[in-house]
C-alpha cells in the first residue's frame, strides 16, 4: 500500500479529499448529497483515477490547468457556504427535514400526467424499431446501430428521456411522500417497466446511470439516509479492485494473451473517465502547431436552451465552432468528451471559470436549503435530484449545454405545478367584505330617517 502511495502521489492526495468528504458527512451526520460534497467527491475521485496514468495520453496537468481546476472547486464551495452561512444567520434550518405528504398535492394527477413523457418515450422506441427492425438488444449486430454515425433524428431525444419517466414515477413510489397505496404500486411498476424497455431498446450507460442515480438520490431523501459507512465500504471494495488490477497488470505484463486481456479490461473504463481530463488540459494548453478553438463570446453558452430551435446549430456551423463532439480538442481520435470547465472556458473565458461555479454552488445550495424546510414539495425534490446528479457528472460533460435537460426541467415544473392544485380563483368575497362597512352605514342612515318621519 505504501509503495502505491509513493508511486501515485497525486492520486493519493485526491483520494484523501474523497475520504474527507465521506468522513465529514459521517462525523457531523450531514447529508452526503450536499452540493459541495458531491462536487468535490466526484471531481477528486475521477481525477484521482485519471492520474493512475494507465494510458500514455494522460499526462501531468500543466500549471494553468491546475489553477483552473482547483479555482473552480474553491469558487463552487465558496458560493455554497455563503448561502449556508446566510441561512444560519437568519435562523433557518440547515439539516434535511423528514419527508411528509405534501399538502393539496394530487398524486393521481401527477402519475396520469407522467404518462405523457412516457408516451413520448415509447414514440422514441418506435423510432428505433423503425430504423433497426427491432429493439437493439434483440438485434444481431447491436453495435452497428449505436454508432454516432447512425442518425435517429428527434427520436433520439425521445428514447433518451427514459430517466425523466423514472424521475417522475419514482417520486410517487415512496410511502412518506405518497399516501395512496395503489398509485404507489403503479408508479413502482412504471419505474421498472421504463428501465426495462430502455435497456432493451437502447442499452446506453448514460440513461441507465441517470435512472439509477435519480432513484438513489430520492431514496436518500424519501426513505432512508444513505450512510457514509456504506459509501466507505464501496470505496474499500473499489480500492481493493484497483490494487488487484495493478498487481495483475504487473504480473501479466507483455504480449501474452492474459496480459492483453487485462490491459483491455483496464483501458476501456479508464479511458471513459480519463479522456475528459486530458482533453481539458490539451485544449487550454494547445501545442503551437495546432489550430486553437475560437472564443465564442458567451453566445454558445446558451446552446442548450435553444437547441431544439435549430438556430444554435446553424450558428455554430457558420462561425466554425465545434459541435457536441469537440472535434478540435481530441487528443486521441474517438475520445472526445471534456470536463464542463472546457465549455465554460471557451464560452466565458478565464473569469467564467470562477464565476460560473460560484453562481451554481450558490443556487444549488439555496435549493438544498428548501429541502431542509418541513413539507418540501415534489417540484423542489425532483429538480434538485436532477441537477445534483448532473453536477456529479460534470467531470464528463456540461449538462447545461444539452437541450434535453432543459426540456426535462420544463416537464418537471409543469407537471408538479398542475398537480399542486394551487390555481387561484377570482372571487367577489374580499370585495364584499371591504364594502360591508359602507353598506352598514347606508342602512343605519335609512333607519334614522324612518324614525324621524315617524
Amino acid at each position: 500500500m505504501l509503495s502505491l502511495l509513493l508511486d501515485y502521489p497525486v492520486s493519493a492526495a485526491l483520494f484523501l479529499v474523497v475520504l474527507v468528504c465521506i468522513a465529514q458527512a459521517w462525523f457531523f451526520k450531514k447529508d452526503f448529497f450536499t452540493p459541495p460534497t458531491v462536487y468535490c467527491f466526484s471531481q477528486c475521485i475521477t481525477l484521482g483515477i485519471a492520474y493512475f496514468k494507465y494510458n500514455k495520453a494522460m499526462t501531468d496537468f500543466q500549471l494553468k490547468t491546475w489553477l483552473f481546476w482547483i479555482g473552480a472547486m474553491i469558487a463552487f464551495c465558496v458560493g455554497s457556504y455563503l448561502a449556508r452561512l446566510t441561512a444560519k444567520s437568519r435562523g433557518e434550518p440547515v439539516r434535511i427535514a423528514e419527508p411528509s405528504v405534501p399538502e393539496n398535492y394530487n398524486w393521481k394527477l401527477h402519475v396520469v400526467l407522467s404518462f405523457i413523457p412516457f408516451a413520448l418515450f415509447l414514440l422514441g422506441v418506435y423510432g428505433i424499431i423503425q430504423k433497426a427492425g427491432n429493439l437493439l438488444l434483440l438485434t444481431d449486430n447491436m453495435s452497428q446501430w449505436m454508432r454516432k454515425e447512425t442518425d435517429y433524428g428527434y427520436y433520439s431525444v425521445l428514447f433518451s428521456s427514459g430517466p425523466l419517466c423514472v424521475l417522475l414515477f419514482g417520486a410517487a413510489s415512496f410511502r412518506k411522500f405518497n399516501p395512496l397505496k395503489g398509485v404507489r404500486w403503479l408508479a413502482r411498476f412504471m419505474v421498472l417497466l421504463t428501465m426495462g424497455i430502455n435497456l432493451l431498446a437502447y442499452p446506453n450507460r448514460g440513461t441507465l446511470f441517470f435512472s439509477m442515480g435519480a432513484l438513489i438520490i430520492m431514496f436518500n431523501y424519501l426513505r432512508k439516509r444513505i450512510s457514509a459507512s456504506w459509501i466507505m465500504v464501496f470505496m474499500a471494495f473499489a480500492a481493493a479492485g484497483f490494487i488487484a488490477i495493478s498487481s495483475l497488470r504487473d504480473q501479466y505484463e507483455g504480449s501474452s494473451v492474459k496480459g492483453m486481456a487485462f490491459k483491455a479490461m483496464i483501458d476501456l473504463p479508464y479511458k471513459y473517465v480519463s479522456n475528459n481530463f486530458w482533453n481539458f488540459d490539451y485544449a487550454i494548453n494547445p501545442p503551437p502547431d495546432r489550430e486553437y478553438h475560437p472564443h465564442t463570446y458567451g453566445i454558445d453558452f446558451f446552446f442548450g436552451m435553444f437547441e431544439f430551435f435549430q438556430v444554435p446549430g446553424s450558428f455554430r456551423y457558420s462561425m466554425g465552432w465545434d459541435g457536441l463532439f469537440n472535434e478540435r480538442i481530441e487528443k486521441v481520435h474517438g475520445l472526445n468528451t471534456a470536463s464542463y470547465l472546457w465549455e465554460v472556458y471557451k464560452d466565458l473565458y478565464a473569469p467564467g471559470i470562477f464565476l460560473f461555479p460560484f453562481i451554481v454552488g450558490l443556487v444549488l445550495t439555496l435549493m438544498h436549503l428548501r429541502l431542509c424546510r418541513k413539507g418540501f414539495t415534489p417540484r423542489v425534490l425532483l429538480l434538485y435530484a436532477m441537477l445534483i446528479y448532473i453536477i456529479g457528472w460534470w467531470f464528463f460533460t456540461p449538462g447545461y449545454k444539452q437541450g434535453i435537460y432543459w426540456a426535462w426541467g420544463v416537464f418537471v415544473f409543469c407537471i408538479t405545478t398542475v398537480s399542486m392544485g394551487k390555481v387561484r380563483r377570482i372571487t367577489l368575497a374580499p370585495a364584499l367584505e371591504r364594502e360591508t362597512p359602507i353598506l352598514d352605514k347606508v342602512s343605519c342612515e335609512d333607519e334614522g330617517q324612518q324614525q324621524v318621519s315617524a
